[in-house]
């Protein structure tokens, strides 16, 4: 397990996903989406896929006492899923 203290984890300026903090313990950390995203495409296909563009993806882990901010920037994008199962994200934070 991987543990973050008093860290914090950005994402600036981004065309992918941060995956990292599969199975993590942050505590007293800020996790700050500020990516820009334009003109881009995220398509899902198929069974349980998952596509992000410029997302913060956190699964599986414990945030606690921290800072959770999304500042992300979308213009003219297309976030589409299709299928059974799938997820399509852009410029989000999303906890499983």
């Amino acid at each position: 397990m991987k543990t973050l203290t008093s860290a914090a984890v950005i994402t600036i300026v981004s065309v992918m996903s941060f995956n990292a903090m599969a199975e993590s313990k942050v505590t007293k950390s800020i996790v700050l989406n500020k990516s820009v995203n334009k003109g881009n495409a995220t398509i899902a296909l198929g069974k349980n896929n998952l596509a992000s563009t410029g997302s913060v993806n956190i699964k599986d882990s414990k945030v606690s006492k921290s800072i959770v901010l999304n500042k992300s920037v979308n213009k003219g994008n297309a976030t589409i899923a299709l299928g059974k199962n799938n997820t399509a994200t852009t410029g989000s934070i999303t906890f499983e």
